[in-house]
This record gives C-alpha cells, structure tokens and sequence, in this order.
C-alpha cells in the first residue's frame, strides 16, 4: 500500500532534518556518506524522471559532460514548500546531494552531479516514500558543441553568420562574422563599432541622439542541424550593459509559414537578456508564431522575480534551456523551471541560433562602451521525437 508523507508545517519537517543532523554530526566528517541507499518506501504519489544535463553556474567554462543531471518530479497530495531531498551514490557513500520544495502543484526540480542510480525522497523515518531514478534512463545528446574548435563561418562550419543587414527592427546594426570568434573554448559574440562605417552615425525617427553603427554577432544552425522535439540548451555568460540584448533562440527552418505553429512552425525564445539592472528584471521567454490569417501571435514575457534564479547573467555562466514537446514548452534557468507555455507548439524542424542583437529600440538606453560581448561555453541538443 502506497503512503503519503503527513501533511506537516514545514518547521516541523526541518526540525526533523536537524535532529538527525544533530545525532549524525559526529560521525559525518570520519565515516562520509552511508554505505546503504536511503531507506523508504516506494510510492505512487511521487512520480519522478531524470532530464538530461540541464544545470551548470559557474564562473569558468566547463564540458557539457559535466553539467548536472536534472530530476523532474511531482508528489501528490502534499502542501506546497514540503522538501523533497535527492540522493545519490558519491565517492564516500550515499550522501543527500540536493533539497528543494515543492510548488503549489507539487512540482520540484532536484540536480546531481552523480550519474546512475538516484533517490527522491519526502519525509523521514516510518513515513518516508520516494521513487529510484536512474540517469541511464535520461535522453541521449544528439548534438554537441563545445567551441572546443572553430566551429563558426569555415568551410562545412556548424555555425554561420545569419543574413541581416541594416534592416527592419535594426536599421543601425547588422550581423557580422567580425563579431562571431571563437576562442579558448568559448564563442564570442559582440556588439562592436562598423568599421566600415567608422565616423558615420545612424539616427533613429523621431530622435535627437546618433549612434554609432554597429555589428552584431548572430550565427545560426540552420544549414547543418536542426531537430523535431526534444531538449536544447547553452551555458551563457551574458552581456552587462543594457541597448543590447544575448539570446539563445530557435527558429523553424525555411522560416515561419502562415497556418499556426504545428503546420507552420514558431520562433522559440528560450532566453533574452536585456542588460544588468533592467527594471523588469531583464529576462525573458517568448514564442512566435504566424496564425491562419497570417497574423503573428506572442505567448510568453518577462520572467517574474527573475532574482530567485540568479542576479549574476553578467559574471557567471548559467544553462538557459527549452523542453519541447507537442504539447507544451518548459523553460529551465540550471535546472529550475521558470515558464510553462502550454501549446499548440511547432511542429516543424527548428535550428539553433546564438545572438547578441542590438534592436533600434534599445538603442537609446544603451549604458556601456563598445563592444560588448556575450559568451557561450556548449550548445547541446538531446531530440527525442514526439512523446
């Protein structure tokens, strides 16, 4: 018979987690973690899932390898703020390597480092129920990059330089391969000065202040991978100035087509970041599509609290995410779920593209000096089909 956790206050629970804390101390220094799994009984009510390796802040780059393994799960029946720990075998036992809790609907998103076998446990003693996991059970990567080599406008490169010019939404910028380098296992992307342009500056209608003319960095995968459904991600270290903006984005190949996003594909923004201290927090997660009528439609925004992800964009590297599915899109900040957008979603091939833009209308605010420059550690894509 499967047994929920008693829906306790929480201060009752971490009572519980000190206590054993309390009786452990001694011990924990000399002896490391437990020499068994921890003890609970299995139960239905927690439904857990390894993701693949979806969480990795950090302040140097580092191999998509070793990123962190990301449980999704959901437990029933409990209030939300109940901890749920993970555990994992480690060099000295069985050890907690993570603790977080649940939403309002029982959700929560643990991550390891430890790869095989996984435990999701809520309470402790006689009431705790949990689910194994394994990591061997996580989707397989289909696509690598980890700008090891030059990988960006060469001969057969996996990345190139996107066609825009000094048009539309940017008629003060355009991209430039000049603005795509990489080096020492990093892709650079910057915002830098049109030296062809050098002395010539660029007014918007209806404003006073010039502008330099600028280049952009803006590659894209669209004639060397795309994928239908499935996880993509990239370790970004953002700009910090504002009047740009880093994005890690997707777009349908050939372009969107007018009949909605399963017939005619979508634009998936998985991530723009705006500049250190925007007021709206400066991040945020979009999708476009083009309905019947042709008529473009927006779902998503600014991320809310943007500050319990993180308030470090600038300064360290942190995995920006999407889960794409038929039925709906989940963005991911290391792990962490930061917007649901339910469907209809594109059902069409879609490519990877890398970009620090600046858009006319950022112009105005810009706040540091050129060139300002992004940085992307991997892109990794795991495709697993409908499912």
């Amino acid at each position: 018979m499967s047994r929920t956790p008693r829906l306790a206050p929480r201060h009752h629970l971490l009572a519980g987690v000190l206590a054993a804390a309390l009786v452990t101390a001694g011990c924990s220094a000399a002896d490391g973690g437990d020499a068994n799994p921890p003890a609970y009984e299995q139960s239905d009510a927690v439904d857990a899932a390894v993701l693949p390796q979806l969480a990795a802040n950090g302040e140097d780059p580092e191999a998509a390898d070793d990123a962190a393994w990301v449980v999704d799960a959901t437990v029933d029946g409990v209030e939300e703020g109940t901890a749920v720990t993970l555990v994992a075998r480690t060099d000295d036992g069985w050890d907690d390597v993570d603790e977080q809790e649940t939403d309002d609907d029982g959700r929560v998103s643990l991550t390891s480092r430890e790869s095989g076998d996984l435990h999701v446990v809520v309470g402790d003693g006689d009431d705790a129920i949990g689910a194994e996991v394994s990591t061997d059970d996580a989707p397989a990567a289909t696509f690598t990059d980890d700008f090891d080599e030059d990988s960006v406008d060469e001969e057969g490169a996996t990345w190139l330089t996107r066609d825009q010019g000094y048009i539309g939404v940017r008629t003060c910028s355009r991209a430039s391969a000049d603005a795509a380098e990489v080096t020492d296992g990093v892709l650079r992307l910057s915002v830098m000065v049109d030296p062809d342009r050098e002395g010539d500056e660029c007014q918007l209608p209806g404003r006073r202040k010039k502008f330099p003319f600028r280049l952009n960095g803006h590659v894209g995968t669209e004639f060397s991978h795309s994928f239908t459904y499935g996880f993509a991600a990239a370790r970004i270290r953002t700009q910090a100035a504002r009047g740009q903006h880093a994005a890690f984005w997707l777009q349908s190949v050939g372009g969107q087509k007018v009949g909605g996003p399963e017939k005619g594909g979508a634009e998936i923004d998985v991530i723009e970041y705006f500049g250190d201290d925007h007021p709206e927090g400066g991040l945020t997660s979009f999708t476009y599509f083009l309905d019947k009528n042709g008529k473009k439609q927006t779902v998503g925004g600014w991320l809310p609290d943007a500050e319990q992800y993180g308030d470090d964009w600038s300064e360290k590297y942190h995995v920006f995410s999407v889960e794409w599915t038929p039925d709906e899109y989940v963005f991911r900040i290391d792990g962490q779920v930061t917007q649901r957008l339910e469907g209809p979603t594109s059902g069409q091939p879609e490519f990877l593209i890398l970009s620090l833009l600046s858009s006319d209308y950022e112009l105005p605010r810009f706040n540091g000096e050129l060139p300002e420059t992004m940085e992307v550690d991997w892109a990794r894509v795991w495709e697993t089909g409908p499912r």
